[in-house]
């Protein structure tokens, strides 16, 4: 991959974890009556949101980890090591213990 295309996927990723983030909070937020109390017409209703939320929710935190990982890694020469130097002492410290 080349580095300005490493940059953008990078960023595109990091964008798509944002705006899923956003798209989660806003399907709280549709679901929230005005005393701040989720309402769901069944208990299958809730539970398929529920499931629907986690999954959202897990698939920004794995985009915006992938995304951030990224772009430090192209950037580890500048200032991405702030970011991949916890990485590679957990994995130094995870191989040492072991």
């Amino acid at each position: 991959m080349t580095t300005d295309a490493a940059s953008y996927l990078g960023v595109l990723l990091v964008a798509i974890s944002i705006a899923l983030l956003l798209w989660h909070r806003k399907r709280v937020f549709d679901r929230t009556n005005r005393f701040g109390v989720e309402e769901f017409p069944t208990f299958w209703a809730k539970l398929a949101s529920r499931i629907k939320d986690q999954t959202i929710k897990a698939l920004a935190l794995i985009s915006l980890t992938v995304g951030t990982l990224v772009v430090a890694f192209h950037f580890e020469d500048s200032w991405g090591w702030l970011i991949t130097l916890p990485i590679y002492l957990v994995l130094l410290f995870g191989l040492l213990g072991s």
